[in-house]
């Protein structure tokens, strides 16, 4: 394992002024694209937010099991912005995203459909000797205020860009929590990720840590982190749609409005009794096909 610095908060230097600059070259160095809404004789290629990866690939293996689906491409994380230029270009055949579209990409001809949700948890590395936390420490923890765990131990905030949906939807839970996500942006020398992975990676490696991730991708990446419960309730779908737990992500799969047979073939495994299987055992809550 690569050894942690004893101050990552100085030694990470920050990843995401970076990020639209690799995910463009990622984008540029994909094969060209194909004629509105036809398929790659090769097979799909999907690509975009990062926390979709993992679950996708997962369906998409399904899929072949039972004979329904041919050869497939999961692209590495281009985030959701990324995944939607991509296909607006021709250059992949589904896009994955975090967020509903808005409607001027609606008017692009792009069509959304959401196939599962799943609850956005504080995390923090697996040995951190803490078991849950409030919102008002939450809070303290992202402006800086506190500074060590309540269990022993420096808490080392891993942070994400202004534009991350992770982060947009952390802000939305009360003002207490928006001014301290504002106050995390302006703080120097933290450790910032660029992308799902990247945050996932850091969380997992840096003793300490304290972040934000999709309980979803930390189970179907089966990353060593620790979901930690929101003001006494777990971040789990069961409490999710009990209505206890207020932060949740969807998965959106974007098409063009006149998807080949192979891209239309995927979004009805989606729907599926298999499909919906899948999610469950990995922890989302799918959505049914009316409800997309």
């Amino acid at each position: 394992m690569t050894p942690v610095p004893d101050n990552p908060e100085s030694r990470h230097a920050p990843v995401a002024p970076f990020r639209m600059a690799r995910r463009a070259l990622l984008i540029a160095a994909l094969p060209a694209g194909l004629p509105r809404g036809a398929a790659r004789a090769e097979g799909l290629t999907l690509g975009g937010t990062g926390m979709a990866l993992s679950i996708v690939r997962l369906l998409l293996d399904e899929q072949r099991r039972l004979g329904a689906g041919g050869p497939a491409t999961v692209l590495n994380s281009l985030g959701s912005a990324g995944g939607l230029a991509a296909l607006r270009a021709g250059r992949i055949d589904i896009a994955l995203s975090g967020r509903p579209l808005t409607a001027a990409e609606q008017a692009q001809g792009l069509v959304a459909t959401t196939f599962a949700t799943n609850p956005l948890a504080f995390a923090t590395h697996a040995d951190t000797p803490v078991e849950g936390i409030t919102s008002a420490e939450a809070a303290d923890a992202l402006s800086g205020e506190m500074m060590s765990w309540p269990g022993g131990g420096p808490l080392r905030l891993i942070r994400r860009d202004r534009t991350e949906g992770d982060w947009i939807l952390l802000a939305s839970l009360s003002p207490e929590i928006a001014q301290a996500v504002d106050r995390a942006h302006a703080r120097p020398g933290l450790a910032t990720a660029g992308t799902d992975q990247e945050n996932a990676e850091l969380l997992e490696r840096i003793p300490g840590s304290f972040g934000v991730m999709s309980a979803g991708q930390a189970r179907a990446e089966r990353r060593r982190v620790k979901l930690l419960p929101l003001d006494g309730v777990p971040p789990t779908v069961e409490a999710l749609l009990a209505g206890r737990y207020r932060l949740s992500r969807a998965l959106v799969a974007v098409t063009r409005a006149e998807p080949g047979a192979a891209v239309a073939g995927f979004l009805d495994f989606l729907a599926s009794a298999p499909a919906h299987a899948v999610l469950r055992q990995q922890g989302y809550e799918p959505v049914p096909a009316s409800g997309a």
